[in-house]
């Protein structure tokens, strides 16, 4: 579905990405984790389109269609909106098809007609979630969309995302710092910083063990990604 090779990075002459490779394939959970500063949020807005590359290459399938869940939504307190509304922003207006698609995030057509800001923190993600799909995606993207929500809601959460997985073979790219998570449920791990660190276990680079980032030769080579497979692990 994407291929980047070599990706580079540089903004007002800050280095963000170093020579970055990796691929994603239909029906693939894959968990992006990474320091703060890594490069992670950065990368996920070059896969958008809203960065170009500094030098490399990514290729998207021309029948790709991307969801995108952002680490936050600007919705201000002060307008009241509806959950119809907030769906709609998708650019889908069928009220059936939009109830169709908050059923799959577990919310019932009642709560359409709700306010927004009413709702609960697990449930405000649900519908950003479920307007995600409004857009019939084939590729969800998330970054670190969890953050200030309850552990108990996580959990559901990570519970609905699994399932789409699984269920409607959606292919789904997951940024986030929670590794525990990352490794139970994804099939492949990247850990990033800056660059793609390979070799490694997921764990060990979360906690710090892995610091490095070393000055890549400008040349062209294609680093594999660090592939972890949660169904072999043998993680303490």
């Amino acid at each position: 579905m994407i291929t980047a090779k070599n990706i580079g990075l540089i903004l007002e002459e800050n280095v963000i990405l170093n020579d970055v490779s990796f691929s994603i394939k239909k029906g693939e959970y894959i968990g992006l984790i990474g320091p703060n500063g890594a490069g992670k949020s950065s990368l996920i807005k070059t896969i958008l389109g809203f960065y170009t590359p500094s030098s490399g290459t990514i290729e998207v399938d021309p029948d790709v269609i991307i969801g995108y869940v952002p680490q936050s939504y600007h919705l201000s307190v002060v307008v009241p909106i509806s959950v119809l509304e907030v769906l709609r922003m998708s650019g889908l207006t069928d009220t059936k098809l939009l109830a169709h698609n908050l059923q799959k995030v577990g919310l019932k057509k009642d709560f359409l007609k709700r306010c927004f800001h009413d709702l609960s923190v697990g449930q405000k993600q649900r519908v950003i979630i479920a307007r995600a799909l409004c857009s019939n995606p084939n590729l969800l993207i998330f970054d670190e969309p969890l953050n200030g929500v309850d552990y108990k809601t996580k959990l559901s959460i990570y519970d609905l995302l699994s399932r789409l997985n699984k269920t409607q073979q959606l292919t789904i790219v997951f940024v986030s710092h929670e590794v525990d998570h990352i490794v139970g449920e994804c099939h492949h791990v990247l850990c990033l910083n800056k660059t793609m660190h390979t070799g490694c276990h997921p764990i060990d680079f979360a906690k710090g063990k892995i610091t490095d980032c070393p000055v890549l030769e400008n040349v062209s080579r294609t680093v594999p990604i660090h592939h972890h497979h949660s169904n072999t692990c043998k993680c303490s």
